[in-house]
């Protein structure tokens, strides 16, 4: 698939909130402020290291650019903590979430559909950008990143989630290939995983109807260094588990307490600066 082709089927695919099947589960069915706050506590709870890694209070009064909405969480927490908000996102979905929100909790701020591959932002306008799981999917990783740095000041802080590739999901979903990027990186490679199957897609995100993204990326921490080379500073820190083979039998919570998500988490958090 091309770019083109690529940022096409997300903005189909991505219509349907990053969450909707997790709002369901929870009993979220309506947007009102109660619903979105049940919501957001179960979020924040899940996800309790995102705290470390959004300095939230840090950003007032800073123009910060949102990439990617989905539930429009972190989207309303940036919002409130004073920020000068802006949200981009591929789909008009996520779009429509956010400035629902933002009117119904009466904070400023706007997002806008667009593609961080082609952004419409004047250069080297933003204090700070968030990008938490997206820039995964825009089929072209380091393009996505090199726009991210064009928007930001001098000493601007980029701070962005994509998928590890040596995660334990990894390796007991797609051992060899796994094993095979590992010896392309041995030999110099630098760059994201490759094409990937459907079912190595839908482990990581599905809507519905079942379908996985239209395209993910999977990176070490080395490619991802070099694909952020031109930044002053690069500081990557994996998280993230589930309760999946072989922690099958585990509680998150505790699994959340021991050193694999550190090692051979889900996900991989950078916080660079220009």
């Amino acid at each position: 698939m091309t770019n083109s082709s690529i940022s096409s089927a997300n903005e189909s695919f991505w219509n349907e909130l990053c969450g909707t099947q997790l709002a369901n589960s929870i009993g979220v069915t309506d947007s009102s402020p109660a619903s979105l706050k049940k919501f957001d506590d179960w979020y924040f709870d899940f996800y309790p290291y995102l705290f470390d890694h959004i300095p939230f209070n840090d950003l007032k009064d800073k123009n910060v650019l949102e990439v990617g909405l989905g539930y429009g969480t972190v989207s309303q927490r940036l919002a409130e903590s004073g920020t000068k908000y802006q949200g981009l996102d591929i789909a008009i979905g996520p779009v429509s979430m956010v400035a629902h929100r933002l009117q119904q909790s009466g904070v400023a701020g706007k997002a806008i559909q667009g593609s961080i591959l082609a952004p419409s932002f004047q250069l080297e306008s933003f204090d700070a950008i968030i990008a938490i799981g997206c820039l995964h999917h825009t089929g072209d990783l380091q393009k996505a990143i090199d726009e991210c740095y064009s928007l930001l000041r001098e000493g601007g802080q980029f701070i962005f989630m994509v998928y590890y590739a040596y995660s334990y999901r990894r390796w007991t979903r797609s051992p060899l290939a796994t094993l095979k990027y590992a010896f392309r990186e041995f030999k110099g490679y630098r760059g994201v995983v490759g094409l990937s199957a459907s079912r190595d897609r839908v482990a990581y995100d599905k809507n519905s109807s079942g379908d996985g993204a239209p395209h993910t990326d999977w990176i070490s921490k080395k490619s991802l260094a070099s694909l952020c080379s031109k930044f002053s500073k690069f500081q990557p820190k994996i998280e993230n588990i589930d309760r999946d083979p072989p922690f099958i039998f585990w509680k998150r919570r505790s699994l959340l307490k021991t050193n694999i998500p550190n090692s051979m988490g889900l996900d991989l958090y950078v916080s660079c600066i220009k």
